[in-house]
């Protein structure tokens, strides 16, 4: 499988480093960013797309994580976030806000693990519901439908498969015909109540 490029959002220099260190012993997670400051983080995630996001959930100057994760769902991209904090009292909100997972500080590695063990099954269902509840589109489209649902871009889909923007948008205009989804919203609502 492709390596997984991850960010790491945290205000504690520390605490950015060590998680880093830990996700170097998985030999799946690629190259990691590390940002103590969120409008750093916001940047790289911008710009890279990683499949993974560490943060914390108080950052710097009273900003808060989950601020940070809803404008990412803005730009309509969802990749996998896992909260790392020292406050247990937020997890409600981070299951409210779609949060693949929340560890407290400090983080041990079995539970760092056990989580992304979660994760790789996650995504692995993932591939395999799309192959099967959208059997009316071909490999391609189920291909493309995958990456879009990741939110990546027409550009970062052409790049990622050896193919033309132009060839990926015909792709993206056939698969909202094939299914009935008017957006890439209702994709999302439709991959959703699929797999509820």
């Amino acid at each position: 499988m492709k390596p997984l490029r991850t960010v790491i959002i945290d205000d504690e220099h520390c605490s950015c480093e060590r998680l880093r260190r830990l996700l170097m012993s998985f030999e799946f997670i690629g190259e990691t960013w590390c940002c103590t400051n969120s409008l750093k983080g916001a940047k790289i995630i911008s710009e890279q797309k990683p499949e993974i996001i560490f943060m914390d959930v108080e950052l710097e100057n009273t900003v808060s994580g989950f601020e940070v994760l809803e404008n990412i769902h803005e730009k309509s991209y969802h990749p996998f976030v896992i909260m790392v904090t020292g406050h247990p009292q937020y997890s409600i909100k981070a299951i409210r806000h779609g949060v693949f997972d929340y560890i407290i500080k400090p983080v041990d590695i079995d539970e760092l693990k056990a989580s992304l063990e979660r994760l790789l099954q996650k995504t692995a269902n993932n591939k395999i519901r799309i192959n099967g509840e959208f059997s009316c589109l071909s490999n391609r489209e189920r291909d493309i439908l995958l990456l879009v649902l990741e939110g990546r871009s027409s550009e970062e889909i052409a790049d990622s498969l050896f193919i033309s923007v132009n060839t990926v948008n015909t792709h993206r205009r056939n698969i909202l015909r094939k299914t009935g989804a008017r957006s890439v919203l209702d994709l999302y609502k439709i991959n959703s109540i699929v797999h509820a």
